[in-house]
């Protein structure tokens, strides 16, 4: 018998946690509303570790503070595998994230100090990711080769290679063409 997050039901979570269903009921009124929450605290997580590592990098060069958002992204993500493909992979059947909701500006404030650190390296303001199309897409499509990486290896799709090595040179050879493109 398998068991996915289909299978879930807040009656077998109260009995995992050992309260009752109608307590647990009082701090999350439906399921949906569980899984809303625990996708939230895990883009919090998520984006508080990337925004720590970028921090801690100020007064590194720029290429060295554009580098450290998808690091700790990598590191957060093979450290928290589940809670990963939870907010990038899982489809819950029966769950739809509420459109406009909590999930939505939760994963914001995962890509925003990133998209914060490649305007910069573009020589562009942090608020331009937002209002230029082609900005935004050019951050996308960075974010997504080193995301598609980290994903195969959080699934262990790369376990023959050296996943680390490959992500690393990705990610140096994509920061060197940015910062030759804007002239930094």
């Amino acid at each position: 018998m398998s068991c996915g997050p289909a299978d879930v039901t807040l009656r077998g979570i109260a009995r995992g946690v050992g309260v009752t269903a109608p307590a647990l009921y009082t701090y999350f009124p439906s399921l949906a509303d569980l899984f809303t929450e625990l996708i939230v605290r895990s883009y919090r997580d998520l984006a508080a570790t990337i925004s720590s590592a970028i921090s801690d990098h100020a007064d590194s060069t720029s290429d060295e503070r554009l580098e450290a958002g998808p690091i700790a992204y990598r590191r957060w993500a093979l450290d928290h595998r589940q809670r990963f493909n939870l907010i990038f992979f899982d489809q819950i059947a029966g769950y739809a994230a509420p459109p406009d909701g909590p999930t939505v500006d939760a994963q914001t404030d995962v890509l925003k100090p990133m998209a914060d650190e490649y305007a910069a390296a573009r020589g562009r303001a942090a608020t331009d990711v937002t209002t230029d199309d082609d900005l935004l897409d050019d951050f996308l499509a960075w974010w997504g080769s080193f995301h598609g990486l980290v994903a195969l290896e959080v699934n262990h799709h790369l376990d023959w290679r050296d996943s680390e090595r490959i992500f690393l040179k990705q990610l140096s050879a994509s920061t060197r063409q940015l910062i030759v493109e804007s002239g930094h």
